[in-house]
């Protein structure tokens, strides 16, 4: 699966989950913004920038979004979008606000090493 085969719900966990990353270190590193520049390229910028304005106008705070990422269902997307933020993530050093998000993330979604208990 890639990119290009995500729903459009897929596509705004995907983004708004960049989205966090991005937002979650004050210093973002060059390869972290690479890394979500080259999301940006696979969906094209005027697309990923209009899903990151819609989950903007949708999602007003982090619990809404984490509810809505609990309806992302299909288990082939969940790890392409986890593994696709995590190696985002992964650009610079992983601050604890985003290990906190990619463990809740991995435990909701059944991702390992979260498996179900």
């Amino acid at each position: 699966m890639d990119l290009s085969q995500l729903s459009h719900d897929e596509m705004l966990a995907l983004v708004g989950l960049l989205e966090l990353i991005g937002e979650s270190d004050p210093e973002v590193l060059d390869d972290e913004v690479d890394r979500i520049n080259a999301v940006a390229e696979a969906l094209g910028p005027d697309r990923y920038r209009a899903i990151a304005d819609e989950v903007d106008r949708r999602f007003t705070d982090e619990g809404e979004f984490k509810a809505f990422l609990s309806t992302i269902t299909r288990p082939a997307a969940r790890e392409l979008i986890y593994g696709t933020t995590l190696e985002a993530a992964m650009g610079g050093a992983i601050d604890p606000r985003e290990s906190r998000l990619l463990e809740w993330l991995g435990k909701e979604w059944l991702i390992e090493p979260f498996p179900a208990e």
